[in-house]
């Protein structure tokens, strides 16, 4: 458990796949805020050669690291196919962190931190359990796939729908309005859909967080204008996001670790990875090669069965 006080705190949750990404979205997080950070890993058993990876990925700044082992967390939903069980261990950072703890970052680590965060650090919660970017791809919790059940939760289908990607956390009031506990609560429940702990934390949240500059959290959708982007970010933080931003969230695939990725973000999130003990890391494939061998097949016969 991480209990220092007097440090900006950053929260990662990460497994034995994503271990290099982890350590290259914690080198640019060092790269560019310098010191001060406490960084807390929350994981499900990382081996020593993992570890060690890490470690050794980071730069020579005044931080401190601290590992914290969920294996022991039992969520109890079903993981949709397209997301790692990782995802679920951001609902840890309750119990990872110290109560007198008050204020954590949590970061995902397909993310790349290019600019100094100390704004996005200093920014006043107002009493918000969190603060996080409106994510494009479900913008509004009424937004067909975000809460498909909003009607029956009776929720606001116009209230806003946030990326769970970057999170600035209140963590006052999220352990005295049991956030983690209710996300939890709605994602055993026959309500919850695709988008995981991440709808989950939504519903838990609804209409209380607080919205930050899409610069906090470009997300892939807001680099072409086919997305919408436009309906609710003005059109100098779309600018803003989409040439200069402070956090690149590699939030599509092929990721930049990837091969055939063609994200305009890919060769600088290379040149951080390069200092990295990792090897390769760059040219992998999406999948294993038998992942990719089943893939391949189910995509050939469905399109014999749809005649293209």
């Amino acid at each position: 458990m991480s209990t220092s006080t007097g440090r900006r705190h950053v929260v990662v949750a990460t497994d034995e796949n994503f271990a290099m990404p982890t350590a290259v979205t914690l080198r640019s997080l060092l790269l560019s805020c310098g010191d001060g950070w406490a960084i807390t890993v929350l994981h499900n058993g990382l081996s020593l050669d993992a570890i060690d990876g890490i470690i050794g990925a980071l730069p020579p700044t005044d931080h401190e690291l601290s590992w914290f082992d969920v294996s022991d967390f039992v969520h109890g939903a079903t993981t949709p196919s397209h997301l790692p069980d990782s995802t679920y261990f951001r609902l840890q950072m309750g119990a990872a962190l110290d109560a007198s703890i008050d204020r954590a970052l949590y970061l995902d680590v397909d993310m790349l931190v290019r600019h100094d965060l100390s704004p996005l650090w200093d920014v006043d919660l107002a009493g918000a359990p969190l603060a996080a970017v409106q994510s494009v791809n479900y913008p509004w919790v009424g937004t067909r796939g975000a809460v498909d059940d909003w009607q029956e939760l009776g929720l606001d289908p116009r209230a806003r729908f946030f990326n769970a990607g970057l999170l600035l956390v209140n963590l006052a009031e999220w352990r005295e309005q049991h956030v983690a506990e209710r996300a939890l609560d709605y994602l055993r429940s026959p309500h919850c859909g695709k988008g995981a702990d991440q709808e989950a934390l939504n519903v838990a949240t609804s209409g209380t967080w607080l919205p930050l500059d899409p610069t906090w959290n470009q997300q892939t959708p807001m680099l072409d204008n086919q997305h919408g982007a436009h309906l609710f970010f003005d059109e100098l933080a779309i600018e803003s996001a989409r040439c200069d931003p402070a956090i690149v969230h590699f939030q599509t695939r092929p990721k930049p670790w990837h091969r055939g990725c063609v994200h305009p973000w890919r060769d600088e999130w290379i040149e951080v990875a390069e200092a990295t003990t990792f090897r390769p890391i760059t040219d992998l494939r999406e999948r294993s090669m038998t992942d990719e061998w089943r893939w391949r097949t189910r995509r050939a016969a469905s399109a014999l069965v749809k005649g293209r």
